[in-house]
């Protein structure tokens, strides 16, 4: 059988994690070089906005380092397969290290034989692809299969989402390709998508809750209805509520996620942040 890892960039609550059989890398977010913490195992969204809140310097985030891959490659050395779904190779080295990893593992003789994938995805885009493919594994599909199917699924995951403020964005330097750079002092709010591995702006709104919107809409026009969605938010619980009931009005079928927006990801974004990952028309 595939055991599927992957990075806590995932945005995966550790219950979830277990729940598809996944093993989830944490990276280390740094609020300083005395006050460092494990992704999700010393540190839950939550409580990374409230620290954010007090803080004068955005902290910093590593992704797993060599060691902590070629550790957690051995854990399953039983396995069948191993299959490695790393976040976008264009926005962090976690691709590059895990096939540094694997080839020194191979190296010392290592027989599992491991796989790493880039799903040029972050947060609950790179989520959907683990879902699928720890489902796929469970059903007994092999890395190749399962690599063959999360290739033609990728073009079809669209995640779009918007921000508040775009300040912790440029102040940690991860604005990327997005236009629109004095969008909080002309208060209009530009609409986000993840595609090809960066975040891209794909029109701009005035205003926040017109923003939102618009990412509803977008739904409504390109979704597979009928399919699973993951509705996130950074630190603002009873808005994704009312998005949650908004979103079942236009597809009553949805089998929606509510979750938060992760502390590696959640440092850029800051708390105030609405989006939605879901499976999309054939493009």
């Amino acid at each position: 059988m595939v055991r599927v890892f992957t990075n806590s960039v995932c945005d995966l609550t550790p219950d979830q994690a277990r729940e598809l059989g996944v093993t989830v890398i944490p990276d280390v977010i740094a609020f300083g070089p005395g006050e460092q913490y494990l992704n999700n195992v010393e540190i839950d969204p939550p409580a990374l906005y409230e620290k954010l809140a007090r803080c004068q310097e955005l902290p910093t985030t590593s992704h797993p380092n060599l060691d902590q891959y070629m550790q957690a490659f051995r854990s399953a050395q039983d396995a069948g397969e191993i299959l490695c779904i790393t976040l976008t190779s264009r926005m962090s080295g976690s691709y590059n290290t895990a096939c540094t990893a694997c080839r020194l593992l191979r190296e010392q003789g290592f027989q599992t034989p491991v796989t790493v994938w880039d799903s040029l995805q972050v947060s609950f885009g790179l989520a959907y692809l683990v879902r699928a493919a720890a489902r796929l594994a469970a059903g007994g599909a092999d890395a190749a299969a399962i690599v063959a199917a999360l290739e033609a699924l990728r073009p079809n995951v669209g995640v779009y989402f918007v921000m508040e403020s775009l300040e912790n964005a440029r102040r940690g330097g991860r604005v990327g390709a997005i236009r629109v750079l004095a969008a909080d002092l002309l208060k209009v709010k530009p609409i986000l998508a993840f595609r090809d591995g960066l975040v891209r702006d794909i029109g701009i709104v005035r205003g926040f809750d017109n923003a939102v919107s618009r990412v509803l809409e977008l739904y409504s026009q390109r979704a597979e209805f009928g399919g699973e969605v993951y509705l996130f938010h950074a630190d603002r619980p009873a808005l994704a509520q009312q998005c949650r009931e908004r979103l079942l009005q236009i597809d009553p079928a949805a089998r929606v996620t509510v979750s938060w927006v992760g502390a590696v990801i959640g440092i850029y974004t800051g708390a105030g942040a609405l989006g939605l990952a879901f499976a999309q028309k054939p493009q």
